[in-house]
């Protein structure tokens, strides 16, 4: 996050991923390493132990994503958007990248 009103941001950040309550359970600060050197991380988070979503293959995940929408827009944007922008901080998860390519071609199919 850039260092200009950094708590202004954050809550700009809380406000939109965060639309209900219960969501703050899905928040934990972590330190995490980097280019800089090791800081402090606010990383959002979904359990495995949700029967809903556990062991889902990549398809399946792809299946899901690429009809999410929601109030903010779609899921398939959104990890669009992710991919890219830790692509652009030398970020390469291939994980995010694999199902990147399912959703589009999900999407594709539709």
């Amino acid at each position: 996050m850039p260092p200009d009103q950094p708590q202004a941001r954050m809550l700009r950040l809380l406000r939109r991923e965060i639309a209900y309550h219960e969501d703050i359970d899905w928040l934990r600060w972590l330190t995490v390493r980097g280019a800089g050197g090791t800081f402090r991380a606010l990383a959002f988070y979904c359990t495995s132990e949700d029967p809903d979503i556990l062991n889902l293959s990549l398809e399946e995940q792809a299946t899901w994503i690429a009809r999410a929408v929601g109030p903010a827009g779609s899921c398939a944007e959104y990890l669009h958007n992710t991919v890219v922008h830790l692509e652009a901080l030398g970020i390469r998860d291939r994980y995010l990248w694999a199902l990147q390519r399912r959703v589009a071609e999900e999407i594709d199919r539709l």
